[in-house]
């Protein structure tokens, strides 16, 4: 926890591949102190440099909870986190601003309709605090539209790929319902991919369309005309289903 890191890292990957969920985790388990912001939750810079602020004075479980703080520029921030940091004991450790602490910032293109100083000042605000901090921005775009024109520093750039078909069955599998057996289940979720993969392959999307189908395609084996082995019936079953679904994939995040 007292080593240093890179001032900014920048990760970025398409939705439902795992960034946020895999930062969560990492800076959990390993107890590194941390700050986790949304920054559609906190559209302006306002409310994103006081919630960090917030966050951070609240870190400690000795510490009563802060309910507001004023911050109305970025020099503000910088004086503000500085102060905080020496009162939670955390001036000799990397904070996370996920963002060492480490401020983790999660659906960071929010910060390109934000002032123009601010994405520049994250990612050097181990320079302007003279503390050991990064921030990890989470995106689904690419740096390159990020990029100031003014230029920047620039962050350490993760790529986090799509699932493969085949990571996408195997997790899709451990859903099964335990009144059914672990084959059966991962038989449908191979049909289930092999019509939806090409024009979907969200993670939570997929799952809502195994959650959504699966007593259709049980329907057959309930009512007794097909075992569970009798994929052929079961597929003829359940695919006027599959395919008027597939009219409406993504439909239910837009309504």
């Amino acid at each position: 926890r007292q080593q240093f890191t890179f001032p900014s890292i920048f990760i970025y990957g398409h939705t439902s591949s795992g960034k946020t969920y895999v930062m969560q985790t990492l800076l959990n388990t390993l107890q590194l102190p941390h700050v986790f912001v949304n920054c559609v939750e906190h559209f302006t810079s306002r409310l994103l440099l006081e919630e960090i602020l917030i966050q951070l004075q609240n870190s400690s479980s000795e510490t009563t909870p802060t309910s507001r703080v004023l911050c109305d520029t970025f020099n503000d921030f910088v004086r503000l986190f500085k102060q905080a940091v020496t009162s939670q004991d955390l001036q000799d450790q990397t904070v996370y601003i996920v963002s060492n602490l480490i401020f983790v910032l999660d659906r960071a293109e929010q910060l390109r309709e934000m002032e123009a100083n601010i994405l520049p000042a994250f990612l050097r605000l181990q320079e302007l605090t003279d503390r050991n901090v990064t921030v990890v921005l989470l995106s689904e775009i690419v740096w390159e539209l990020f990029r100031p024109s003014t230029g920047c520093f620039e962050p350490l750039t993760l790529y986090f790929p799509d699932y493969s078909i085949g990571h996408l069955q195997k997790i899709l599998s451990n859903n099964h319902p335990p009144e059914y057996s672990a084959d059966f289940y991962a038989a449908y979720i191979n049909i289930l991919l092999g019509v939806f993969y090409m024009v979907c392959r969200d993670l939570k999307e997929l799952q809502h369309l195994a959650a959504l189908n699966f007593s259709k395609y049980c329907e057959p084996v309930v009512r007794g005309e097909a075992s569970e082995r009798d994929t052929r019936k079961l597929w003829k079953n359940i695919e006027p289903h599959l395919k008027k679904a597939m009219q409406t994939v993504y439909l239910r995040e837009i309504s």
